[in-house]
């Protein structure tokens, strides 16, 4: 059975057992971890249904208005880079926001996403540089910008677009699995303000969602991502989930695959065919983390988890034991000489 605050997102019609779970706490937690646009479109049905606001409606719709003004700054970028002649695929949130959600502006959040070719990074740098985009910014850990597939924050003249650059579709050990050349052959189109853009196919998508909530150790910052999968699972007719277990097993994720599918499951989410050995449950001390995790997604964490329990946790759900004794050497060697975030040149 869903957590009862999840119920609300993933069960509306069953929001009249659940509505005394909306205390302003959670609200005010849920809006904080999403952001308000995106956490009333999410209760929008729910709070239909018992005729009721559970987020504050100025803060929503202020929130609202500053997504619209920054897609629509993507949007302008996106379209002189298609322009310009450079194929890319837009990955993330700018890919959930525009086929997921109903109102694209509610999920418009960060950075734009682009994947490109290798081959491309260069030209592309150079194109946006002569329109004034520089990188800006640092890493957030002492061991600098540990990824070597996606560089710091590239950045418009106005500071209006944030733009991250992918080479790759996500770090090691996704790289094992789905390659940049997987990801463009198998995207789809979608058409957006009279243009046609590539995005992953559902399968990568759903893939793309579980090693980014995985790569946080499924912190504060996966509950957006784990929100998008759950999307997922509801407008998509069938994921092949065969093909997701194959990527799983090969990128030596099925550790993450099986934390994030059944906490998605405990929240609520129609998982549908899914590989049963991706749903076997835990045993030993990853079961009494996973249930720690549970209980921090039903209370919306309430307290910052730390490092020593973010360690814990990716040791213990989100990795598997060589990618995690790998992960952390490159931290490690990090601390003496800091990755700087930058591409080559």
């Amino acid at each position: 059975m869903a957590a009862k605050f999840w119920t609300l997102v993933t069960c509306p019609e069953a929001a009249e057992r659940h509505v005394s779970a909306a205390t302003p706490a959670m609200l005010r937690r849920f809006a904080d971890l999403l952001s308000p646009a995106l956490a009333r479109e999410l209760l929008r049905p729910a709070a239909a249904k018992l005729k009721r606001e559970w987020i504050d409606p100025e803060l929503a719709d202020k929130g609202l208005l500053y997504n619209r003004f920054l897609r629509h700054s993507q949007l302008h970028w996106v379209r002189k880079i298609g322009e310009a002649g450079f194929d890319v695929v837009y990955i993330k949130g700018f890919a959930s926001a525009h086929s997921l959600y109903d109102d694209p502006d509610a999920r418009t959040i960060g950075d734009l996403d682009l994947l490109l070719r290798a081959k491309d990074l260069d030209a592309l740098i150079h194109f946006l540089s002569g329109h004034g985009f520089r990188f800006r910014g640092e890493a957030r850990s002492p061991w600098g910008f540990i990824s070597d597939v996606s560089f710091l924050p590239f950045v418009s003249e106005d500071a209006s677009a944030n733009l991250d650059l992918h080479i790759a579709p996500d770090a090691y050990p996704a790289t094992l699995s789905l390659s940049t050349e997987a990801v463009f052959s198998e995207s789809r189109r979608l058409e957006i303000d009279g243009l046609r853009l590539r995005v992953p196919s559902p399968e990568h998508h759903f893939f793309l969602s579980l090693t980014n909530a995985a790569k946080g150790a499924f912190g504060p910052a996966s509950v957006r991502k784990s929100v998008d999968a759950i999307r997922m699972l509801e407008r998509t007719e069938e994921l092949d989930w065969e093909r997701l277990e194959a990527l799983v097993t090969q990128g030596r994720l099925c550790r993450a695959a099986r934390s994030f599918l059944q906490l998605l499951e405990r929240l609520g989410g129609r998982l549908g065919p899914a590989p049963v050995g991706l749903l076997r449950p835990f045993r030993g001390l990853p079961a009494c983390e996973f249930a720690r995790l549970v209980r921090d997604y039903e209370t919306l964490f309430p307290t910052g988890p730390g490092h020593l329990r973010t360690l814990r946790r990716e040791l213990l759900l989100a990795t598997d034991l060589r990618v995690g004794l790998y992960r952390n050497w490159r931290r490690l060697r990090g601390l003496v000489r800091p990755y700087g975030g930058l591409p080559p040149g």
